[in-house]
């Protein structure tokens, strides 16, 4: 009995020692971080509080210390404070505070592969003061919330070298700069982060406020207001007179009523329905030229792919060592060489206007005022531009979020607000190029600088046909002597060279402004183009058959030299290059390459093109074609918005790469529909009203006898 007892005794003694354990460690566990919070905002008790938390929080002793020290390098008390608070709430593992310590970049990855973006998780970052505690105790009474704010900061690394994409003279220097990101509390200042990681990390630290995004941010300007006034009432008129033409003018139209009046033809000009048709209708064909049509999609689309190809290789990739690898080989040529599809477009411009301006004197017997064409051509190009640009100077910045959103907006769209007159003048390729609104505007100015300067020569080779000839073809050699030569006298490149370190901002890209976008560089194909045009109306008004084995060895050279300009590009990314080779080069690709599409242009006008001529003459081809000026200009928007938007780094391959051109293809034609009907379309329309109401009234006051149908309207 007594042994019973005994045992008895033991367990109720075990129980009770286990009872008093518990509630032991419980006050222990208390008193812990407790003790710490207590000590929010005295600098001296953190010392005496590390082997406390150390040993349960998400930071070790080694790691804790040195936070410490670096929160006190800081000089705003606000800033102090709230770095102290996340800090304790981090270690009782408040979950706000572990978010913000989750979202931050612990140390980087993937550097030897190239990947220096290290955005860490943005939006867990700028959400993390909506969690709440998931326990119903008084942390968060004792853990005020700290307002969290991230921000992209700029480490560089002494003693680190990355070979992954070589720069433009293949020198590797003794450093890398990554791009790191780290969430803090909202009343930090970019100098505060700054001291506070440099204390952090022991490496140089460089912080803007401008790479630094919290919520709450978003601001409406009177500017913003004004420019969605001015959508809303375009957006409301094409919707008016969609509505109006479907129920109205499509009834007096079956009724065979009487003409449609001026009112009904701008009621037509604003109408969705009818500036669709517009888009898919097949060509008018009266010169042979549909296969155009063709020239200028396919060309677009390539631009479009070379343009995504910039952002991405300049931008977040986990593995830049692929493009290291890729631009070494000839076969990716016709992505890495894609400005060659701007000099078409360059080209196509010079030709079309010689010809149809050769017509024109032909009709009016020379008469001819270049004013006119002038206004015509900067009415039609204007009001979509200006309403791309007015976007880039309100809206832009608020469409989205990311790590780079801010940073890279706030830049596109101050230098919109301080050079958008350059741009509405055409001349933003000579002034202001350090502030370059829209970097694929320059070809609009290079574009029409030439323009300007065309009749001039095309009434040369109509009215003194043998000086104008041989007058042009001296323009050729020059056009293509000015950059052999500047570029051997300067040490340039021979063309842009996408490098990620030089096209990460392709407009601070000193080759970029300073050469690429010149118009004295890029005339070759403009003047070529001219030459082509009169060729061709040479060749159709004489009637001039072109021997077999003519056609046979223009295409045989055309395609030799067209292939050399296009791929040859990939010599000057295998290693160092010589002045003169890159002189060589910067003269003689772009004569070759409208050596090239001149004669293609010819072929096809000439049925000497074979299956050529039927697949650039689909139908398919129309509308991409007529959308090819809003794409244009609704690029540079997808392209920033899909850098700006990034949350993570991208690893690419050849799959991945042929998605994101197609889909930046996709959503820049989108977006291009969206412009065209609400501006380049109904301002064409009203145009041509406008337009043909002048020939009308000018064949009526000078009795002029019947010829045929002007084409001063399809000059642009």
């Amino acid at each position: 009995m007594m042994k019973g007892c005994t045992m008895v005794l033991l367990r109720t003694f075990l129980v009770v020692a286990c009872l008093v354990g518990i509630c032991v460690t419980q006050v222990l566990d208390e008193d812990g971080p407790s003790s710490i919070k207590r000590s929010i905002g005295d600098n001296n008790a953190v010392e005496n509080s590390i082997e406390g938390p150390s040993k349960e929080v998400l930071i070790d002793k080694t790691k804790f210390e040195k936070l410490v020290r670096s929160i006190k390098l800081v000089g705003s008390e606000a800033c102090k404070k709230d770095l102290n608070v996340t800090l304790y709430a981090l270690m009782d593992r408040v979950p706000w505070a572990v978010s913000m310590y989750d979202s931050s970049v612990k140390a980087p990855v993937g550097i030897e592969s190239g990947s220096v973006y290290q955005f860490g998780n943005f939006d867990e970052c700028v959400n993390s003061n909506e969690r709440i505690a998931i326990t119903d105790d008084d942390d968060q009474r004792q853990h005020p919330r700290v307002l969290p704010k991230y921000c992209l900061a700029d480490v560089t690394i002494t003693g680190l070298s990355v070979r992954s994409v070589a720069s433009r003279r293949y020198q590797r220097t003794n450093e890398t700069t990554i791009h790191w990101g780290i969430c803090v509390p909202r009343s930090c200042s970019a100098y505060d982060i700054q001291i506070f990681m440099s204390g952090l990390l022991d490496y140089e630290t460089s912080v803007s406020d401008n790479n630094c995004y919290h919520k709450d941010e978003f601001e409406i300007s009177k500017g913003m207001i004004i420019y969605s006034c001015v959508i809303l009432c375009f957006a409301l008129m094409v919707i008016f007179c969609t509505i109006y033409d479907m129920y109205l003018l499509s009834r007096r139209s079956i009724c065979k009523l009487s003409p449609r009046g001026s009112f009904e033809m701008a009621v037509k000009s604003f109408s969705a329905i009818e500036n669709l048709k517009k888009l898919v209708q097949k060509s008018n064909d009266q010169m042979g030229l549909s296969a155009i049509n063709g020239v200028k999609a396919l060309s677009m689309l390539f631009i479009i792919c070379g343009h995504a190809l910039l952002f991405i290789i300049g931008g977040p990739v986990l593995n830049s060592d692929f493009f290291a690898r890729d631009i070494k080989r000839v076969q990716n040529g016709f992505l890495l060489n894609s400005p060659l599809f701007v000099d078409t477009f360059l080209l196509l411009s010079g030709f079309l206007f010689c010809r149809i301006l050769l017509k024109e004197l032909e009709n009016r017997n020379g008469k001819i005022n270049p004013i006119i064409l002038y206004v015509v051509r900067y009415i039609r190009l204007t009001p979509a531009y200006l309403a791309v640009i007015a976007f880039y100077i309100t809206w832009l910045p608020y469409i989205g979020s990311g790590p780079l959103w801010k940073g890279r907006m706030l830049m596109e769209q101050e230098r919109c607000e301080s050079s958008w007159w350059l741009n509405i003048l055409y001349v933003n390729n000579y002034f202001g190029t350090d502030k370059l609104c829209m970097f694929q505007s320059w070809y609009l100015s290079t574009d029409t600088q030439l323009f300007i300067f065309a009749p001039c020569v095309i009434y040369l080779l109509w009215k003194k046909r043998n000086f104008g000839i041989h007058f042009l073809s001296f323009l050729v050699i020059v056009a293509s002597i000015f950059p052999f030569a500047i570029t051997y006298v300067m040490d340039w490149d021979p063309t842009l060279l996408g490098f990620a370190d030089e096209v990460s901002d392709i407009s601070t890209n000193k080759y970029f402004v300073e050469t690429y976008i010149k118009t004295h560089m890029r005339a070759t194909a403009y003047v070529f183009g001219l030459l082509t045009g009169f060729l061709l109306h040479y060749v159709q008004e004489k009637k001039i058959v072109i021997p077999k084995a003519a056609v046979i060895s223009l295409w045989i050279f055309s395609t030799i030299v067209g292939l050399m300009s296009m791929f040859s590009i990939t010599f000057f990314f295998l290693g160092p290059f010589t002045s003169l080779e890159s002189a060589l080069y910067a003269g003689l690709h772009r004569l070759g390459w409208s050596f090239f599409t001149g004669w293609l242009v010819i072929s096809v006008a000439t049925d000497n093109a074979g299956f050529l001529k039927s697949f650039l003459s689909s139908s398919i081809f129309n509308p991409l074609s007529r959308l090819t000026y809003c794409a244009y200009l609704s690029n540079g928007i997808v392209e920033l918005y899909q850098l700006g938007t990034l949350r993570a780094p991208v690893y690419m391959s050849h799959i991945r790469l042929l998605g994101e051109v197609t889909a930046h293809n996709a959503l820049t034609f989108l977006v291009a529909i969206l412009l065209c009907l609400l501006f380049e379309s109904p301002i064409h329309g009203i145009e041509k009203i406008l337009l043909r109401h002048n020939l009308q009234r000018r064949l009526t006051n000078q009795q002029k006898e019947d010829r045929s149908p002007s084409t001063s309207d399809e000059i642009a």
